[in-house]
């Protein structure tokens, strides 16, 4: 089971990758989440209990309040005390060179993934993840 959670304040985004997801039965243990501030909470409150964790989070960086490159500064402080690896891919529309510059700067940002995200991005990501649990055992 590869648990997945997506962070964005708008409830559309959520709404569009759900029905995705649903569709094509891809991360079938998806959360939601429009508040970055409470995920990165439930993510250090959790950071022993890896099963609880999710294993790949989409994160918005344009939010109000505790946006994205907050939630990105928090976690990088919490990153390594967590049980298992928790990759992180941002959702953008963003095409400032300047955002992608301050993204490579965190270790575990895997990519910078454009909205609204297309279905062959999430079906590759599901099959690596597939492929990465099934060859870990």
């Amino acid at each position: 089971m590869i648990n997945l959670l997506m962070i964005d304040d708008d409830p559309i985004e959520h709404l569009i990758m759900q029905k995705m997801l649903d569709k094509f039965h891809l991360f079938p243990h998806a959360s939601h989440s429009q508040d970055a501030r409470l995920s990165i909470d439930l993510i250090e409150s959790f950071y022993l209990s890896p099963d609880v964790l999710p294993d790949v989070v989409f994160l918005d960086l344009n939010m109000p309040g505790f946006n994205g490159w907050d939630f990105l500064d928090s976690f990088e402080h919490i990153y390594k005390r967590i049980k298992k690896t928790i990759d992180v891919y941002i959702l953008s529309s963003s095409i400032d060179p300047k955002d992608q510059l301050l993204v490579d700067k965190y270790a575990f940002v895997k990519a910078n993934i454009s909205k609204p995200v297309k279905l062959e991005t999430l079906l590759n990501l599901h099959s690596l993840y597939h492929a990465t649990r099934q060859a870990a055992g």
